[in-house]
């Protein structure tokens, strides 16, 4: 979705939420006292984190009946003061990224107070609230951030307007001898080109373990997943239009503009879901362009010729890439290929339930030129899958015809994981860890 889309939802929303927040006729008169201040009333502080991790959320809408808050810790009651300001604090939460919303008398809005979206593919996005912790994705003081820009594009590949960004570590030098190594880092179905930024903290990931000496200094890309125009799953082939429009498009553009290495031994691609899905089959039948190929909960479902009936919904969606409501429940992350570490669970979409499969002769046709040969150029092979996730089944599906072929790869099922951020987070974390290192 374009930025002036977005901008046009947003206006929208505001306009819907200052029709709840105008006075009663007659009321007093005077300015907000800044963001979030609505009509008549000083500034309100929302959303807000106690030091004991419960969150705090505040919204003036004097002529509005009930207000709940949805997103974090259920679905929580508002209470309203005599200044029209409604407030509701949820219990304890631990360290997570959580995105959350108001209903408001049956309307949906975002906080009005809070900059802070998390993005996705055809909506306005949701507020988000970072709670902070002794984790990965948490910014830490003292740490040199990198730099994001945004490009946008027109694919001719896909027949549309579309952007892609780029992270560049903190003391990033154009002009260094030694080029830098690029990973290819791709959303999940339902999240756009930024998700990986606003809800993975992928770039903070990176910050962090870059100043830590735990990862090289690397150059991240995070294009726009989608291979059809419309969004979402199309066409059979629309996996087939991403990968043509990622190598010819985006990353000549990436080659061109950074300072990047060209060779395969220094490019990485990994994806969650949906990008998953998109990663392995990008990296498995390029295997001239990639060394190094991660799969976090894959969509095996969407690869070619596996959904018969198309449209946007699809196997795997919808909210499969974890954006609603990450963060509620509890669980801890299972090791990786690298160091694991707690983290919440919850989300919708990709859990419990019946396992996804696909037909064997999709593999076949899809990766029939892969053999054991593939072991000699891959780097690193990593598929990890929560077991709670219903993607479990097609992911083990897909590494019995691997097993069968005789090609190597890690694997990770998580326990007390479904399909969600947390998991994703931790994910990206190892395997940064892991990437550009000197092996094999």
């Amino acid at each position: 979705m374009s930025h002036r889309t977005k901008l046009i939802l947003a206006l929208a929303a505001f306009t819907a939420v200052c029709a709840f927040a105008q006075p009663p006729m007659g009321g007093g008169s005077g300015r907000g006292g800044g963001r979030g201040g609505g009509f008549g009333g000083p500034a309100i502080k929302s959303p807000e984190v106690s030091a004991d991790g419960k969150v705090t959320v505040r919204l003036r809408a004097p002529n509005a009946k009930e207000v709940f808050l949805t997103g974090i810790g259920g679905r929580l009651a508002m209470q309203k003061d005599d200044q029209g300001v409604w407030t509701a604090t949820t219990d304890a939460q631990k360290p997570d990224v959580y995105m959350y919303q108001f209903s408001v008398d049956g309307m949906t809005i975002n906080d009005p107070s809070n900059p802070h979206l998390a993005t996705s593919w055809g909506t306005g996005g949701r507020s988000v609230v970072t709670i902070p912790g002794a984790v990965a994705w948490a910014p830490v003081a003292g740490v040199a951030h990198g730099t994001v820009s945004r490009h946008a594009y027109h694919s001719d590949v896909v027949g549309d307007d579309r952007e892609f960004f780029v992270y560049t570590p903190a003391g990033y030098d154009p002009k260094r001898k030694e080029a830098y190594p690029v990973f290819y880092v791709l959303h999940g179905l339902g999240d756009d080109a930024q998700s990986w930024l606003t809800q993975g903290n992928a770039n903070v990931i990176l910050d962090n373990l870059i100043a830590q000496g735990k990862a090289r200094p690397m150059i991240m890309v995070n294009p726009l997943g989608y291979g059809t125009a419309g969004g979402g799953m199309g066409t059979t082939d629309m996996i087939v239009h991403f990968t043509d429009a990622l190598l010819t498009e985006v990353m000549p553009r990436v080659e061109k503009e950074y300072n990047v290495a060209k060779d395969r031994e220094h490019r990485a691609i990994a994806g969650l879901s949906m990008g998953g899905a998109e990663a392995t089959f990008a990296g498995l039948n390029h295997l001239d362009k990639f060394a190094w190929v991660g799969s976090f909960s894959g969509a095996y479902v969407m690869w070619p010729g596996a959904n018969a009936g198309g449209g946007r919904g699809g196997p795997g969606a919808p909210g499969t890439s974890g954006g609603m409501g990450a963060g509620r429940g509890a669980g801890v992350a299972g090791p990786g290929p690298g160091p694991g570490a707690a983290g919440a669970s919850g989300g919708r979409g990709g859990g419990r339930g019946g396992q996804q499969m696909i037909a064997k002769e999709i593999i076949d046709r899809n990766f029939g030129t892969l053999d054991a040969k593939a072991n000699s150029q891959l780097k690193m092979f990593w598929i990890v899958c929560g077991l709670d996730d219903s993607l479990l089944g097609v992911n083990r599906q897909f590494k019995d015809w691997l097993k069968a072929k005789n090609i190597k790869f890690t694997e990770s099922e998580v326990p007390g994981m479904a399909h969600v951020w947390p998991l994703w987070r931790q994910n990206l974390t190892d395997m940064a860890q892991q990437v550009f290192a000197d092996k094999k």
